[in-house]
């Protein structure tokens, strides 16, 4: 088979491992070609690894598999409206940045309750603002935290604050016990909740979400997590929120455009801490995603299902 690695950032190593564990199979190592020759390896290939224009899949008559190097799957998903020989398999991330993400979320959440991002502005200056930013520190312990989704990154997170002594709860479409499970009962749980971690994937249903209708209902002072898409969140609501002073901050790792434009107010907003979708990193991570293909190659070799595979009818 014809393999199409697009995989950036692959160095000497991490090609020779390819080559050493797949010897069957013809591999083009793409992901650096200029954009014509890119675009020649993606319509001679069978199996994709990586993320490519999903304009150019058309073009790939024999393509049967694509892994993504992503957990998010929005552009993907009419990937076979096309008529075709055959469907293609597509496969994403699904888990795989869970513990990373989350560490990110409690990384921001702690900064902003602990006044960093202040404190960090005034140490260049040499200002001592200690009486400044101590009436404004909050504490984790004894939080109502509301958890939109109940994937990976929200469980994870759950046993995270739940060793801070936190009050979670979440709200999710699939069945489980204790969580909020109907947009009325969601509205009614926002007017009491001090910090609203959104990790819901971008779906028709989803885009949007997190509306001026349903910031509104936040108990005033509360702060605004999103590390699941950007879509899902109002953002123009969300800073006329804050500059009403009604919340009281917001912790994005996702933003609707990325890169955030220059003009969006979220740059400059003292209320807003910005992680630049950096959220999902961690060291070894190349390695490890190519652990994850490596396994559904040979998952694929023998015809079995493949780990994560996407359902396009839900988007995830």
């Amino acid at each position: 088979m014809n393999l199409c690695i697009a995989l950036p950032g692959l160095t000497p190593a991490h090609r020779a491992r390819l080559h050493a564990a797949l010897p069957a199979h013809t591999l083009t190592f793409c992901a650096e070609f200029p954009e014509f020759e890119k675009r020649a390896a993606v319509a001679t290939a069978h199996v994709i690894f990586g993320n490519v224009p999903v304009a150019w899949l058309s073009a790939a008559a024999g393509l049967r598999w694509v892994q993504l190097e992503s957990a998010g799957v929005d552009a993907y998903l009419g990937l076979n409206a096309t008529p075709r020989a055959a469907s293609v398999v597509l496969t994403n991330l699904a888990g795989f940045y869970d513990r990373a993400v989350a560490e990110a979320a409690l990384a921001g959440i702690l900064a902003f309750y602990r006044q960093l991002p202040r404190l960090l502005v005034a140490q260049p200056a040499a200002r001592w603002i200690k009486s400044e930013v101590e009436p404004a520190i909050r504490a984790l312990a004894g939080q109502r935290v509301l958890l939109l989704g109940a994937g990976g990154i929200a469980r994870c997170l759950a046993r995270v604050l739940a060793a801070f002594d936190a009050d979670v709860q979440f709200f999710s479409r699939t069945v489980r016990t204790g969580a909020l499970a109907t947009p009325a009962e969601l509205d009614v749980a926002l007017a009491t909740t001090d910090l609203l971690i959104n990790t819901l994937p971008h779906t028709p249903a989803t885009i949007g979400f997190l509306d001026h209708a349903r910031l509104v209902r936040l108990k005033r002072d509360a702060v605004v997590v999103n590390v699941g898409r950007g879509s899902t969140l109002d953002e123009v609501a969300l800073v006329s929120l804050l500059d009403a002073g009604h919340l009281g901050g917001a912790v994005l790792d996702v933003t609707a455009i990325e890169p955030l434009p220059v003009g969006s107010p979220l740059w400059r907003h003292p209320r807003v801490l910005l992680t630049q979708h950096t959220g999902g990193r961690f060291p070894g991570e190349t390695d490890r995603k190519i652990d994850v293909f490596l396994a559904n190659v040979t998952r694929f070799e023998r015809g079995e299902p493949l780990h994560s595979g996407v359902d396009v009818t839900r988007g995830y």
